[in-house]
């Protein structure tokens, strides 16, 4: 995390301080430049003066340049590459090429989690620690609507994943997987397609299942992936598997539930068999772990620590009855690491 237990030099100190306040500055930034639809001007007019920007924007002249030279400092914005242009025009910087396409619609995971963290900060803080109700998020998601949107995000992040989990196993050898929580069915057509050994099981709710069947119906590949309903919390999984994959599930969970999953999956497994686990891990990604855990807060839904430090999942996996053969840590393009675990 930010500050483990030792005493801080001044220097430190300020510096922690300051990152902390710099992130939330940060967010403010953020949020104006899309409520102004910067990105979306830019776009479409391309580079622009300071002074073009500040008229298109209908903003304030002063105060429009000190916001202006935040989004250089940000990378939000820079000055366009011609030395002789004058006075200098702005475009797209390198941090918002990297959050917004080119039309300037921002990317669809930033967009939604930005939304989402919006929604829980936009409560008083103090109140909620202290019990004021507030509207919930349901979580699992209770009907199919909420399952959609669900399972659109999970379907839209996929391909991070899916990438981190291939660098990290061979699939060579392995002709049964359990894929739990497995979404809408997007990763296990993945694996249909690029493994002709291989069949999974996508086990999850009803109404993702649901939306799984169609996604693989739709695919024509109902004889490579299959669907079984049930509740991972209340419900068995099914047996007979070479390999379990718990890939970005475990992470929305607290230890508790994560070993009672942990113990089911092991019950699934052919003896050998391995288990899969692909999530963030607290220890590599600090500022992820705390922008997350801070919108769990006041959603009751969410357990208490459900982003992990490796050493818990090393702690879980063992008192379960698992020998870890891996752990791929985070990836320089993924935030997610790679444990695999075999039943003893």
């Amino acid at each position: 995390m930010i500050a483990e237990r030792r005493e801080f030099s001044r220097a430190e100190r300020e510096d922690i301080y300051y990152h902390l306040l710099a992130g939330a500055s940060g967010c403010r930034i953020l949020e104006s430049v899309i409520e102004l639809k910067l990105p979306d001007l830019l776009a479409k007019k391309g580079p622009l003066t300071a002074d073009e920007l500040i008229a298109a924007l209908a903003l304030h002249h002063q105060r429009g340049r000190k916001w202006l030279l935040m989004l250089c400092h940000l990378g939000l914005i820079e000055e366009a590459p011609d030395p002789g242009m004058l006075p200098a025009k702005y475009q797209a910087g390198p941090l918002m090429r990297a959050f917004w396409h080119k039309d300037g619609s921002m990317g669809f995971f930033y967009r939604d989690f930005l939304r989402f963290w919006r929604t829980s900060h936009a409560f008083d803080l103090v109140q909620v620690i202290r019990g004021q109700p507030v509207p919930q998020v349901p979580y699992p998601p209770a009907s199919l609507e909420e399952a959609q949107k669900l399972e659109a995000w999970m379907r839209e992040t996929a391909r991070e994943t899916v990438a981190t989990i291939e660098r990290a196993l061979s699939f060579e050898g392995v002709e049964r997987l359990l894929d739990v929580g497995g979404g809408d069915g997007t990763v296990a057509v993945h694996y249909a397609r690029r493994y002709p050994q291989l069949h999974t099981t996508v086990f999850n709710l009803p109404n993702s299942a649901y939306l799984a069947r169609q996604n693989i119906a739709r695919e024509g590949l109902a004889d490579r992936v299959s669907v079984v309903e049930g509740d991972f919390r209340r419900d068995p999984l099914p047996q007979g598997y070479q390999l379990v994959q718990f890939s970005r599930v475990l992470a929305d969970w607290p230890d508790d539930v994560c070993q009672m999953l942990l113990a089911k999956a092991w019950q699934s497994l052919l003896p050998g068999g391995r288990v899969l686990i692909c999530d963030p891990l607290a220890d590599d990604n600090p500022d992820l772990t705390l922008a997350w855990e801070s919108t769990y807060i006041a959603y009751d839904d969410f357990g208490v620590g459900v982003y992990k430090p490796l050493a818990s999942y090393e702690r879980l996996l063992t008192q379960v009855g698992f020998k870890i053969l891996q752990v791929t840590r985070k990836h320089q393009d993924s935030t997610h690491a790679v444990i695999v675990a075999q039943r003893l």
